[in-house]
């Protein structure tokens, strides 16, 4: 599937003995296979991936110890060492103590220009699961309590202590 469905490794015809030219596409499929640019590019990011880890990771510590003390959102709890984990998300929650909701709070932060997302939107929610298999939220008590609370904060490598602390002090005006 990951070649347009065909039925062989079509790179074989180049590199195998007896090769031969012949084949099928048994199913429609798509094309996964990555441009040499993007390989390139890869490659060439793979030799800095430590050091892009070590910078999400000193995001990540400054969060800690900047929102430690907010008792209005729980923070990412890391069961292993922070040099351990590779920080590619810091996700907050807010909780019953939040005088604001997730979404009132998104928009306060993009209008101070700090951009956030949420994650990991729960399956019974998707439109395909929850229809296929008659998923209701009520059945997902704990799911629904962190879904409606979630977002994720900033965090690359570059971002500056002037930065992290403008989103620190932001998210903080506006849940104190």
């Amino acid at each position: 599937m990951r070649l347009h469905g065909i039925n062989r490794d079509i790179w074989d015809r180049f590199t195998a003995k007896n090769a031969k030219w012949e084949y099928d596409v048994i199913a429609p499929g798509f094309k996964y296979n990555m441009p040499d640019l993007n390989a390139a590019v890869g490659l060439a990011q793979l030799e800095r991936a430590e050091e892009f880890r070590a910078g999400r990771q000193r995001c990540a510590e400054h969060y800690y110890s900047q929102l430690g003390d907010v008792d209005c959102i729980d923070l990412p709890v890391n069961k292993g060492t922070v040099e351990g984990h590779s920080w590619h998300l810091y996700p907050i929650v807010l909780n019953e103590r939040a005088k604001t909701g997730r979404n009132d709070l998104i928009s306060k932060l993009n209008a101070a220009g700090i951009g956030t997302s949420v994650h990991y939107k729960p399956i019974h929610r998707m439109t395909y699961w929850r229809e296929r298999y008659q998923l209701k939220p009520e059945d997902f008590p704990v799911a629904e309590k962190i879904w409606k609370g979630n977002l994720s904060l900033p965090i690359y490598p570059g971002m500056t202590p002037e930065e992290l602390g403008y989103v620190t002090d932001t998210l903080k005006s506006l849940l104190l």
